[in-house]
């Protein structure tokens, strides 16, 4: 048997809605899909919880007794999809995201350690070395709540374990990150050229402890995604891997949301904000300020300030219509030198306010 000690199980999300397939140049075909599914009514404005079942699958063509290793995953998610790391513990426990050895052990140790931070499941497939006919099937996942980045884009921390690959058996940490809708998920490289070849996800499914991690809304009728794998070879002569990305076409989703565009209440959207990237200390700078009304309802009293290092500036914008947006100009005075993180705030009576973070340079 090979020596599987320092195998990773890469096992990442792709999330394509419906399905479709794509013909590698060298020797594979790749295929995935999704399938979201209510827990209940769905909204036109309000993310309400949803089961989310992902698959993705890399195919030899007939004949080929090789298969390339999956070196990336980048998820293109629906625009009204996301998880949400409010409803379960964080798991703080390094279960080998630090120490890849913390893998390697059942998956019952590793969720005793966490156990109220599970948010989904899974399964996978490998290839040993590579080769078609070592197909390895049992392999079984669970996604961890890993909190936020500094950013505030949700994390998962996976956990791959297979009793079979090794005597005593072999485990693997993966961690994903879901940034500006693309869930980017971390494949490692595998030993001797071994490769995954399926794997599937569903969160929350049946063992995520928070029937609220996904949610979405229905806001236009559809659900529009796509997926970019990367498969990869190992070139043993530069110690480098020969990648190639293979692209999903897009694919949808039909939804039907209840309510009006915001469900009968006032909400606004994130604002764009629209002026000078440098400015003298001391002096002001003008930028333009627009913010849309998402909601079904007037929103009324509504106002945008800037506020940051040595930053001052508002302006009061009034009542906005529902789905129409308004644009005022917002003068910002800059007192301190250097790179300023100014926060452009839209608040207005009985909405949730938003807010945009603008670099600016102050010399």
């Amino acid at each position: 048997m090979i020596n599987l000690k320092r195998y990773l199980i890469p096992v990442a999300a792709s999330l394509v809605l419906g399905a479709s397939t794509v013909s590698a140049a060298t020797a594979e075909t790749v295929s995935s899909k999704t399938e979201i599914k209510p827990r209940g009514g769905l909204s036109k404005s309000e993310r309400r919880p949803v089961d989310v079942h992902l698959e993705a699958r890399v195919t030899a063509d007939p004949g080929a007794t090789k298969i390339r290793e999956l070196v990336n995953a980048k998820l293109n998610l629906p625009k009204d999809l996301t998880f949400s790391t409010k409803g379960t513990e964080v798991c703080r426990k390094d279960i080998g995201q630090g120490n890849p050895e913390n893998a390697n052990r059942p998956t019952e140790a590793v969720v005793a350690e966490c156990p109220n931070s599970v948010v989904g499941g899974g399964t996978a497939v490998i290839h040993v070395a590579g080769l078609v006919a070592s197909a390895v099937k049992d392999p079984v996942l669970t996604v961890f709540n890993g909190g936020e980045d500094k950013s505030g884009n949700p994390i998962l921390l996976i956990h791959g374990y297979s009793a079979s690959v090794l005597p005593g058996g072999h485990g693997v940490p993966m961690k994903g990150v879901l940034r500006n809708g693309v869930l980017d998920v971390s494949v490692p490289t595998l030993a001797a050229n071994s490769a995954v070849s399926e794997f599937t996800f569903d969160l929350p499914g049946k063992v995520g402890k928070d029937p609220k991690y996904s949610l979405a809304k229905c806001s236009s009728g559809q659900w529009v995604s796509n997926a970019v794998l990367t498969l990869g070879t190992y070139n043993s002569n530069t110690g480098t891997y020969i990648k190639e990305d293979l692209a999903t076409a897009k694919t949808t989703q039909e939804c039907k949301g209840s309510g009006s565009s915001g469900g009968g209440k006032a909400a606004i959207a994130v604002p764009k904000v629209k002026g000078p990237g440098m400015v003298r200390a001391g002096k002001r700078g003008t930028y333009k300020v627009t913010i849309k009304n998402i909601g079904g309802r007037p929103v009324k009293g509504l106002k945008v300030s800037a506020t940051g290092r040595g930053v001052k500036g508002a302006r009061a914008v009034g009542t906005v219509k529902a789905g129409r947006s308004a644009t005022t100009k917002v003068k910002v005075r800059f007192a301190k030198r250097g790179t300023i993180k100014v926060k452009f705030k839209a608040a207005g009576k009985a909405v949730k306010a938003k807010t945009k973070i603008f670099k600016v340079k102050v010399k």
